[in-house]
């Protein structure tokens, strides 16, 4: 025993040597190094094998074997993750399979304005290289994953207006567009349940969908926040007494474009989204509110106002009777 021993103690360390070997100079990386970030995408179901070739091609790992080894011996080879992964050419074996086993997926900042509509907000999408408007676009014409958004008016253009949370969102590279606007969908019910707002609108007796529906005018009408209860006023008082909102807002939604004056041929456009011409609510909301526009909803200021024209500055003028409306208009914009 004396004697085989130190064999087999020869051998061990011979082995670990050998395999620190391996992994510190094969797994190095450092002839590859260009300073050049590369996007790989492990797909579900890819072995280490799998893995380790698809870098070797992309010329980020110099030999296969040596990065299957690096993660066997550390015992990664089973927690190597599917995603999309920015990889820097000169990375060593044991960075990268860090990368990988964690899950570090290359995400990209995207961000929703408050009032953005479906269709600007597909727009944005493709501006910035992250996905295609059309897909997007069609994805939110029947989205509904929660009861509220439900709703059988067959005027309602897209299903997903309205409750496409406005926020920063950080998407992992590569992520269609079902999956962006699952996301923002789900960031809207989390923030509604996380600020009560359900149970608000229930002791209203207010629908969701008629609450982000009202939202959405005030958003678009209001450029400045503190505005916006006054402004939410005035349009729950004129649904009270059958008087309809005519608000720019919808024009615009039907316009597609946001037009700087709108005209008396404008409003008069047959469209079930013309608040000129159709009383109460348009069939779906015309943008995505902010959390500000929802809560002025719920609490509005109560005043005997039933207009309100824009300043130049961005502020409105309100006013209780049309006469008083017509002097505001005259006054801001010279006769008409």
């Amino acid at each position: 025993m004396r004697k085989v021993l130190p064999f087999f103690l020869g051998i061990f360390l011979v082995v670990v040597v050998g395999a620190y070997w391996v992994l510190n100079y094969t797994g190095s990386n450092k002839d590859l190094a260009t300073g050049s970030p590369y996007l790989i995408t492990v797909e579900p179901g890819m072995t280490t094998a799998d893995i380790a070739n698809l870098l070797h091609k992309q010329k980020l790992v110099k030999t296969p074997e040596a990065f299957r080894l690096e993660a066997k011996f550390r015992g990664l080879e089973r927690d190597l993750q599917a995603g999309r992964y920015e990889i820097t050419a000169g990375m060593s074996n044991s960075e990268i399979v860090e990368v990988l086993s964690k899950g570090q997926v290359q995400r990209v900042r995207f961000t929703v304005p408050e009032g953005f509509t479906v269709v600007k907000t597909a727009k944005k999408i493709e501006a910035e290289g992250l996905g295609s408007a059309e897909k997007f676009i069609e994805a939110a014409r029947n989205y509904t994953p929660y009861p509220y958004m439900e709703t059988s008016d067959p005027n309602v253009i897209y299903k997903a207006e309205g409750f496409i949370f406005p926020s920063t969102y950080m998407f992992d590279i590569g992520m269609n567009e079902k999956d962006m606007l699952a996301m923002m969908v789900k960031e809207f019910n989390t923030q509604m349940n996380k600020e009560n707002i359900p149970e608000e609108a229930e002791k209203q007796k207010m629908s969701i969908r008629d609450l982000v529906n009202m939202a959405a005018l005030v958003e678009m009408e209001a450029v400045f926040k503190e505005e916006q209860p006054r402004i939410a006023g005035v349009f729950l008082r004129r649904l009270e007494i059958y008087m309809p909102i005519q608000s720019d807002t919808t024009i615009q939604y039907i316009l597609g474009t946001q037009k700087e004056e709108i005209t008396i041929a404008d409003t008069r456009i047959q469209n079930p989204y013309n608040t000129y011409q159709n009383p109460g609510l348009p069939p779906g909301p015309i943008s995505s509110p902010g959390m500000s526009a929802i809560k002025a909803v719920l609490n509005p200021e109560k005043t005997e106002y039933l207009y309100f024209v824009a300043e130049k500055d961005g502020h409105h003028r309100f006013t209780k009777t049309y006469a008083e409306h017509l002097k505001a208009i005259e006054d801001i914009h010279g006769p008409q």
